[in-house]
């Protein structure tokens, strides 16, 4: 589809609390949104630019590790992007997961919104697919060529496209792909998922957001996916993670 043939995504919220431990000294003084992956550019940068690419406006960045360095820095993203950047403050982001992070960056919004793991990379033909997606309430990126392994967050669909679950813990032979960490939530469904992500946190703090995603597809709520296997990304866990996203050739 053409970007024409999209619908307009004012808004994106990107999860940019975390440390990221695998990554030892490298994220000690920052998170690791702010690794480098190449001539001055961040990851953090690669998904500004990306989203900009989609005339996406406004950003809300959800920071707790080293906030005060990603603070530094957001005039000059600013400039660099043309976005609007505002932040938001973790003050559990060490002993709470990603669905605390995310009902933070969510709360208040009325508009649809893009959710950017923040220590993935991706090309703009990512959000671009999501946003000409037919509508749903939510539609998750979805990787269906990546061998999958344990540590993947892997996604289960039924034959009319819904997701039926979403765990690492889903049996590598039955399911569909990996989720990459990149989704659209619908104007429509943010009050839902707001009350589906506190329920995940309140339960257990060590639960992800897209535990939320799979008690709402319990619940009967639609989540699709487009498929993104065709395209580079790479979520940056290890040294040997940011290595690779060095070496990989990016289109914008």
């Amino acid at each position: 589809m053409t970007r024409n043939q999209s619908r307009p995504v004012p808004d994106a919220v990107l999860l940019c609390a975390g440390r990221g431990n695998r990554l030892g000294d490298l994220t000690e003084t920052i998170p690791k949104t702010l690794l480098e992956t190449g001539e001055g550019t961040t990851i953090l940068d690669r998904a500004l630019g990306a989203l900009a690419s989609i005339d996406i406006a406004r950003a809300t960045l959800v920071v707790g590790h080293a906030a005060e360095v990603v603070a530094g820095r957001v005039a000059a993203m600013e400039r660099r992007h043309g976005l609007t950047l505002t932040l938001v403050d973790n003050p559990h982001h060490a002993s709470r997961n990603n669905a605390y992070s995310l009902a933070l960056g969510l709360a208040g919004l009325d508009r649809d919104v893009l959710v950017v793991n923040g220590d993935t990379l991706f090309e703009v033909a990512g959000p671009e697919r999501l946003a000409a997606a037919p509508p749903a309430p939510v539609t998750l990126a979805v990787d269906r060529v990546k061998t999958l392994g344990a540590e993947e967050m892997k996604v289960l669909f039924d034959p009319s496209g819904s997701l039926v679950s979403i765990s690492k813990a889903l049996d590598t032979s039955t399911a569909d792909g990996e989720y990459i960490g990149l989704s659209l939530i619908s104007r429509g469904a943010i009050g839902d998922v707001v009350a589906a992500l506190e329920g995940v946190w309140t339960r257990d703090p060590a639960l992800y957001y897209e535990d939320g995603f799979g008690d709402l597809a319990a619940a009967g709520m639609r989540i699709a996916m487009v498929d993104v296997g065709d395209l580079p990304w790479i979520e940056v866990d290890t040294p040997e993670d940011l290595e690779r996203a060095r070496m990989m050739s990016w289109r914008s």
